[in-house]
């Protein structure tokens, strides 16, 4: 087309374009992922063309072991280069690899890669078409790896540790949850942290507190049978054979597949896969890997980035379940001292409510709401949390029943003293009444006393109650309707506030306000009557 219009076409200058803006796109990218660096298909595709294999991760199922490797490229996520520096992030591929890259859920290993020249610090692990990327950044300023160094891989075990006992236990909670909730519950997804794990499966509705209960009872009574966890690889069609083992819908497992059994090694079910027995233990394919910590006896068995004995989780804690789609639940807990602790702040939560219910009155009310914020922010049991929630909520109760009761004390006590004094003021021959009730800030009973008083002596009326502890007042003054003008009730208020502080209103024959310093009450009062002898006289 171009030559019918005489035109040539640059072909070496068209592809150093291509290029460019193939680097540009894959930068881009890196922006969105934010500190990540990630390959596309162009990346592993230059690779290949490179002569550069696939990453040797077999020896991720090793533990306790430093590991030695050479590196064959250096990735900055928008293109390739010899050799990587200290002050910015890079990805490194080696030969092989004893870090655990992420995927099936688990989070990947962190460490270090140590070099002659240098100590790269490896805060991410990814997997792209079978490349390992090692991605993060030098410790010192001063370091450099290039590709063809040999270096040594150094996985942080102690961080392994903790991320393995919340990989069994999501076997054994998933295994829980078909037998508490049914056959129809299929995982939908989890995700595998040092500091709890995450599980996502399908069920149509809130699991209630009692289920919760013996979800939560099942996987504890599997940590206490102190049972052996298995894994072998086998033929997937031989796997798929096995009665009751359960498996990611929708996934694609490789061929062949690793197997995880608990309580039951992996040959046997191999050997009797229809056996009805295996229904009653948690079997399932994995991609993880499994711990080993005695790895060089040769009595253990070789079992990855689970425990090798579910004593090893030592307890399990169910902390929260939530809808996050439509027929998908999810369920967030934790394992060892995280769910120890867990559960003894929650025992001691039981103990501060045990404490709490031994007060009464406002200290009660002060200590129901402090206690209510923190169960609903800690990290606890969810059992545990809805039964404390259900001893808060009787708390509660018990606060309401007694401000009823309060209130209707304060209402009589209110209006005895005002009535008593509305009396002797008449017998005084004043046409008013200024006095003052005991009741803290109860504005009802304030209020109550005043109409109380206008109704059965009809003169005007001005009642005050404090309290002590937050140095604050309230007022509130009625004016019969025979003698009300220019809003001279709101105009009473007012002048009986500066004294204390306050601000007010009202309409009409009635107004009310409040003070936040009581100490002035005496002046407000000789206030209040210094306007009454002059407007209500």
């Amino acid at each position: 087309m171009a030559e019918e219009r005489g035109l040539t076409v640059d072909i070496d200058g068209f592809n150093v374009a291509m290029e460019e803006a193939r680097q540009k796109a894959r930068s881009a990218r890196n922006k969105q992922i934010g500190e990540a660096i990630a390959m596309d298909a162009d990346a592993t595709s230059e690779l290949r063309r490179k002569g550069v294999a696939p990453t040797d991760d077999s020896v991720k199922y090793i533990w306790n072991q430093d590991h030695k490797s050479v590196i064959k490229a250096i990735y900055t996520g928008a293109e390739f280069q010899e050799t990587a520096t200290a002050g910015v992030d890079v990805g490194i591929i080696l030969e092989s690899t004893s870090f655990y890259a992420e995927q099936g859920g688990q989070i990947n290993d962190t460490g270090s890669i140590e070099g002659t020249c240098g100590l790269f610090n490896v805060t991410n692990v990814q997997i792209y078409g079978g490349f390992v990327l090692h991605i993060g950044c030098f410790v010192q300023e001063s370091g450099v790896l290039s590709v063809g160094d040999r270096v040594v891989c150094k996985v942080d075990y102690g961080r392994r540790t903790l991320i393995a006992p919340n990989h069994t236990c999501t076997h054994m909670l998933n295994f829980a949850l078909r037998e508490i909730l049914g056959d129809h519950v299929d995982q939908k997804g989890s995700i595998v942290l040092p500091e709890k794990l995450r599980f996502d499966f399908s069920h149509g509705k809130p699991i209630q507190p009692e289920e919760l209960q013996k979800i939560e009872s099942i996987v504890n009574q599997q940590i206490e049978d102190q049972l052996d966890v298995f894994a072998s690889e086998t033929k997937l069609a031989d796997a798929k054979s096995i009665v009751g083992l359960r498996a990611v819908f929708g996934e694609v497992y490789p061929d062949p597949v690793r197997v995880v059994s608990i309580g039951q090694k992996v040959e046997d079910l191999l050997l009797d896969p229809s056996n009805k027995e295996w229904l009653s233990i948690s079997t399932e394919l994995c991609g993880g890997i499994t711990i080993n910590v005695l790895i060089l006896l040769p009595s253990q068995h070789e079992t990855g980035t689970h425990i090798s004995n579910t004593r090893e989780a030592k307890s399990f804690a169910l902390l929260s379940e939530e809808g996050i789609a439509k027929g998908v639940r999810r369920i967030t807990a934790v394992t060892t001292d995280c769910a120890i602790n867990a559960l003894e702040l929650a025992h001691s939560f039981n103990r501060e409510i045990d404490d709490a219910s031994k007060t009464d009155g406002g200290l009660l009310e002060k200590k129901v709401a402090s206690l209510k914020s923190r169960i609903e922010a800690a990290a606890i049991p969810a059992v545990c949390k809805a039964s404390l929630k259900v001893r808060l909520s009787q708390l509660q109760d018990q606060i309401m029943a007694s401000q009823k009761k309060l209130g209707k004390q304060n209402i009589q006590k209110a209006v005895e003293v005002a009535t008593q004094m509305a009396e002797t003021a008449a017998s005084e021959g004043k046409a008013f009444c200024v006095t003052k009730v005991e009741v803290g800030l109860d504005a009802s009973a304030v209020r109550e006393a005043v109409l109380k008083v206008m109704d059965q002596k009809g003169i005007p009326v001005m009642v005050f109650s404090m309290d002590e502890a937050s140095n604050k007042a309230v007022v509130y003054a009625g004016v019969p309707d025979k003698i009300t003008k220019d809003d001279v009730a709101v105009k009473w208020v007012k002048a009986a506030l500066g004294p204390i502080k306050g601000k007010g209103g009202g309409k009409g024959g009635l107004a009310q306000g409040q003070g936040v310093d009581a100490s002035g009450l005496e002046e407000a009062i000789n206030v209040a009557e210094q306007f009454a002898k002059m407007e209500l006289s």
